[in-house]
């Protein structure tokens, strides 16, 4: 009769740890749940910085290191370097997990500052214009605060969906 006393307090002591066990899960669940919560998606492109990334922008995808984060644009370093319109990326794989809170003061750096940067070094670049704009190649006639003259063209910034050069406009 001891033994099956035994038993039985072993069991109600391990159903009770189990629960314990299983709370504390859920309280730390529920605590990572909020601290994500509050986290963003440039957080993450910036604790992301110089690891590789793979970025979808309408069905093309670019892969690379990521190299620079700036006001609107994501720059990733491959065969060409690519600035990337924040605004037009459907998706973006890495294996880094970690947030950067702390931005730089290079951040406030967007689309018009790569083309002037590019325009400056006569370096030809391809636009890929968003949704059905197709791709405009050539060098930069003229670099405004929201547009850029391009092969007799003018292009408002917030139509390039991403800028494709030999160079990094910011190394």
């Amino acid at each position: 009769m001891d033994d099956r006393i035994d038993a039985l307090l072993s069991d109600v002591e391990a159903m009770q740890t189990s629960r314990e066990a299983h709370a504390r899960r859920g309280e730390l669940s529920d605590e990572v749940a909020a601290h994500a919560a509050q986290r963003t998606l440039i957080e993450r492109m910036r604790g992301a910085i110089g690891q590789p990334v793979q970025v979808v922008v309408a069905a093309r995808e670019i892969s690379g290191t990521a190299v620079f984060l700036g006001n609107g644009i994501y720059v990733i370093a491959g065969i060409d370097a690519t600035v990337v319109a924040i605004e037009r990326i459907r998706e973006i794989r890495t294996r880094s997990r970690r947030h950067t809170y702390e931005s730089s003061p290079m951040e406030r750096l967007g689309m018009g500052s790569a083309l002037r940067r590019l325009a400056a070094v006569h370096e030809e670049i391809s636009l890929e214009l968003a949704g059905e704009g197709g791709t405009v190649r050539g060098r930069c006639d003229m670099v405004a605060s929201d547009y850029v003259e391009i092969s007799g063209r003018i292009i408002p910034h917030r139509a390039i969906a991403l800028v494709q050069a030999r160079i990094n406009p910011f190394a």
